[in-house]
């Protein structure tokens, strides 16, 4: 179901305990072959699948393209909002869905900037609002969803940042917008015990820079290496470990205050 094709009288009436599927995208640069809006594009077609799969068993809203891309700003094009408002704003759209009677909220996100400015909302929102604290809000990144079942196939490990992963993807939803021949790969600016620039995730420690320190065209990885068959398997992936997740998640208990106590 789409959220924004309902009435509010049709909103008013619905089973408040149906997942309502809140995709956040963003508007940056993606290196010299891919489009800005990758990471909406993206973000936006797996949760389009995965409603037309759950049907009424999901209530999806817009894709919220604005990101927080501040660290991209030095390449033209980018469009954010600075960590802090971009909190702001995710603490006031939970709040909405909140205020409509839903309980259970599934920020499935598409960039990984938008991670800890999404993670410090929620985490304030639970601790400064009672319907929040009462409720279930869950956020994951498309990636992290599919942990473990996207690199068969692959030349390299892990997503970074249009990559082999992401130009596949784009690939399989909108071949139109690549420009293989624009490609330019570069070597990691990092690579050490404690991190390596091109999966962050599997540092022992975390490092903040602009990302023009990182790489000269804006990509990373071996987008090269992609293609749309690659692309169609990430899709179909990613599609069903949303399906299966937010069907699980209706069924997750109540969770009543149990302290504190003596």
């Amino acid at each position: 179901m789409l959220w924004h094709e309902k009435t509010w009288t049709r909103i008013s009436a619905i089973d408040k305990r149906i997942p309502v599927l809140i995709p956040l995208g963003s508007c940056e640069q993606h290196g010299p072959h891919l489009p800005l809006f990758v990471d909406t594009l993206q973000v936006s077609t797996i949760a389009d699948k995965a409603e037309k799969k759950l049907a009424d068993r999901v209530l999806l809203l817009p894709t919220l393209w604005l990101g927080s891309s501040h660290h991209h700003m030095d390449f033209p094009g980018t469009i954010s909002l600075l960590p802090s408002l971009y909190s702001q704003v995710i603490q006031s759209l939970a709040t909405c869905v909140l205020e409509a009677g839903f309980r259970r909220l599934f920020f499935l996100n598409g960039h990984g900037g938008n991670q800890t400015p999404v993670s410090q909302a929620l985490s304030e929102l639970v601790c400064a609002n009672d319907l929040a604290d009462d409720a279930y809000l869950v956020l994951s990144t498309w990636w992290d969803l599919g942990k473990g079942k996207l690199d068969e196939g692959m030349k390299t490990r892990e997503i970074s940042h249009a990559c082999e992963y992401e130009t596949s993807l784009m690939m399989a939803i909108r071949p139109d917008l690549v420009s293989m021949d624009r490609i330019s790969e570069g070597p990691m600016a990092l690579d050490n015990e404690w991190i390596k620039t091109e999966n962050l995730a599997a540092g022992r420690v975390s490092l903040f820079r602009r990302f023009r320190r990182l790489t000269a065209s804006g990509s990373m990885g071996l987008p090269s290496a992609a293609s749309p068959e690659k692309g169609r398997n990430i899709l179909e992936v990613i599609t069903q470990e949303v399906v299966h997740f937010v069907t699980d998640f209706a069924g997750w208990p109540d969770l009543p205050p149990i302290g504190p106590r003596d």
